[in-house]
């Protein structure tokens, strides 16, 4: 009798330390030292807001239209009319159409580009909108880090200037960056295809927890190889739904396999909340 006690003693204890552990967890996420990431559902392209934990705003591309004003509302209190730094990681147009607004309604910062010059009406009023205000512009090269305040640190691991004469397409001209808090990270690749995925791979390390998925899950992207290098537990495709090119490829979520899939086209914004150690992923539907 007395040993079955003891035994009951033991799992109670155990149990209370279980949940003692979790709501720890769940308090830290809660408090102000979190890194914020937020997939925006802005349809067929890209847009990712991060705020850092000591308040540092990034958003790196701005999707197809205009729209994503909307989704910056949502996510940054009504009277802040800022953003710290803003990376324009190529300039395809459902990645730069939505940033020529932001640029026109917000006080930018700094900006971040991959280099590649683009040759649309939307490129040029894009040149247009950064010389007037005189925003600070940096072409970003493999080996740059923006380091923020909290601690959390922006990894540039492409484009390679020395190799950009190669790059005929805009796609692999990408900004690629590893986003890394304490000891959470995430690798976010615009729309790099597996032969940038394959140079990557060479000379970088690139574990990370969280993939977002290049090129919108299509197929010329996320090879085995770069998957295996990043052995992310979780993968994010920026999708929209019903859309022409028929994204995610099934070959793509083929390969990701038991990788944890999240899709803005059936979940909508994706927030992801990190204290460095842990992530809490949240979903708008």
């Amino acid at each position: 009798m007395f040993k079955n006690k003891k035994l009951n003693f033991l799992i109670l204890t155990a149990l209370f330390a279980a949940t003692i552990f979790i709501w720890s967890t769940i308090f830290s996420l809660l408090s102000g030292d979190v890194l914020k990431v937020v997939f925006f559902d802005i349809g067929q392209g890209d847009s990712i807001f991060i705020e850092t934990p000591a308040k540092r705003q990034i958003l790196i591309d701005g999707g197809p239209d205009k729209s994503v004003l909307e989704k910056l509302g949502e996510v940054m209190p009504f009277y802040d009319r800022s953003i710290d730094l803003v990376i324009l990681t190529h300039p395809d147009s459902d990645h730069i159409t939505g940033l020529v607004s932001v640029l026109e309604y917000f006080e930018v910062g700094h900006i971040l580009v991959s280099g590649f010059k683009g040759d649309s009406a939307v490129y040029s009023q894009w040149e247009k909108i950064i010389e007037e205000k005189k925003i600070p512009l940096t072409v970003a090269q493999a080996g740059q880090k923006v380091i923020f305040p909290s601690g959390a640190v922006l990894e540039i691991l492409w484009p390679d200037q020395s190799r950009m004469e190669t790059i005929s397409l805009a796609n692999n001209a990408s900004v690629v960056g590893r986003l890394i808090y304490g000891n959470s990270k995430m690798i976010l690749t615009g729309d790099i295809e597996k032969k940038v995925e394959n140079l990557l791979g060479e000379n970088s390390d690139l574990r990370a927890d969280i993939l977002k998925t290049a090129h919108h899950g299509g197929k010329t992207s996320t090879g085995e190889g770069f998957l295996n290098a990043v052995s992310p537990e979780v993968a994010v495709v920026s999708v929209g739904k019903d859309n022409r090119y028929g994204h995610p490829s099934r070959e793509v979520l083929d390969r990701l396999g038991n990788i944890a899939v999240y899709r803005t086209d059936e979940e909508g914004d994706i927030k992801i909340l990190t204290d460095g150690n842990f992530f809490n992923i949240i979903t708008e539907r």
